[in-house]
């Protein structure tokens, strides 16, 4: 097999193992909160913990496993960690599983819970690591074709594994769910046994190396604007919606889980030609605002829903803006950084958009709060919502004037 081939058969197996790694995380957070309250007799506050732990181990985590990495010139043995971590942390929710279908729930089933969710977070931790090992053979303005190239399976998995978790968690049991989690991990893990890793040149990290990666402009400019998205996202798509589809349009469960396939579907579709054939056209600045204007978009027409229908297209108008603001943010963060120190910078990419899933939902949360009026019923809750919808939207805005004022004003070559 000549060099170009083998470099194919390379690259497949990684796509592969991208699938297979965010497919194992994906099959029960659409049910776990669910779950948590119903089957492991958690308190609200205690289910809340259990889904937030996933985000606290990967703000924890990132960069100092991003630069772990770049110190030991090594981002396969991380990955491999990751694999073994999915495996612990869905095994361990199917005992929990397990245990919660016998007549007495065991005190301390949701703590137990809590920190399978929380390790399940450690696997997404060394997502920086699959980022910078697939993008090391690129370079430049080629690494936001390879962005585009590698979400495509991450989005496809998650939509697959929501779809295959929710189904079998409602006819079998959430058991299922788990177990099904289990055995993508383990597949993955074998995937990725496969795959070659071919080292940075450079010397290890140091902190010198460091702070010239954490100056430089592109990958501060692409991590406030993931930032800027992120919040936009949790606020929304992967927040307040759902409360939005449930208590003022009506829908059943089956419904909202379709609403999380309107969102990512087109998310991974212009994901794959936000960085490849939409940036040689249309340039940076131009596809960074068009992304940010259809988040605006989205938001503003949440509030004016009141079908099944119309929230399929606002959640398709928000995973399109994402499609095609994320390649590029991935990006930035790392095409003018040198391959020995791109665990580093894209650690910090990761971990500091990181706050924009938890203060997103956090702001929501007390918008939501402040201009709901008391008393029940749909009066009493569209105020709110309309707030928070309207403050993500002022959000998306913010970043739609960054991205025209900050973004250089050049054809991609």
């Amino acid at each position: 097999m000549n060099r170009d081939a083998s470099d194919a058969q390379n690259e497949k197996r990684m796509l592969l193992a991208v699938f297979l790694f965010w497919f194992s995380v994906y099959t029960y957070p659409s049910f776990l909160s669910s779950y948590a309250v119903n089957g492991l007799k958690a308190t609200s506050t205690m289910a809340g913990m259990i889904v937030g732990s996933y985000g606290l181990t990967q703000m924890a985590l990132r960069i100092p496993l991003g630069i772990w990495s770049d110190v030991l010139k090594k981002r396969k043995p991380f990955i491999m960690f990751g694999f073994g971590f999915s495996i612990l942390a869905s095994a361990g929710l199917a005992l929990t599983a397990l245990q919660a279908g016998k007549d007495s729930v065991p005190e301390g089933l949701a703590v137990a819970a809590l920190i399978f969710r929380g390790v399940s977070g450690i696997t997404a931790a060394t997502w920086v690591h699959f980022s910078v090992l697939y993008s090391a053979s690129y370079r430049g303005d080629q690494v936001s074709a390879a962005m585009s190239r590698i979400i495509v399976p991450q989005c496809g998995s998650q939509i697959l594994a929501m779809l295959l978790g929710a189904l079998l968690a409602d006819y079998l049991g959430e058991l299922y769910a788990f177990l099904l989690a289990t055995v993508a991990a383990v597949a993955g893990l074998a995937v990725m046994s496969r795959v070659r890793e071919q080292r940075p040149n450079g010397s290890p990290l140091t902190l010198r190396g460091l702070l010239e990666v954490a100056k430089n402009r592109r990958l501060l400019f692409g991590t406030l604007l993931a930032t800027l998205y992120q919040m936009v996202s949790w606020s929304t798509a992967l927040g307040f919606v759902q409360n939005w589809a449930r208590d003022v349009v009506g829908l059943s469960t089956a419904q909202l889980g379709w609403l999380s396939v309107a969102n990512l579907l087109p998310n991974m579709v212009l994901s794959r030609f936000s960085g490849t054939r939409l940036i040689h056209r249309f340039g940076r600045k131009k596809v960074l605002a068009a992304g940010f204007l259809l988040l605006a978009a989205a938001c503003f027409f949440y509030p004016r829903t009141h079908s099944f229908v119309a929230l399929l297209a606002a959640q398709a108008l928000l995973g399109s803006g994402i499609g095609l603001i994320m390649p590029l943010t991935m990006a930035g963060a790392i095409e003018e950084i040198p391959d020995d120190k791109r665990g580093a910078a894209m650690g910090i990419y990761q971990a500091v958009y990181g706050l924009g899933m938890f203060i997103g939902p956090v702001l929501a949360g007390i918008v939501l709060e402040r201009f709901s009026p008391a008393g029940s019923g749909e009066a009493s809750v569209v105020p709110g919502y309309s707030a928070v919808f309207y403050m993500a939207m002022a959000i998306a805005l913010i970043g739609l004037v960054l991205a025209v004022f900050l973004t250089n004003d050049h054809q991609e070559d």
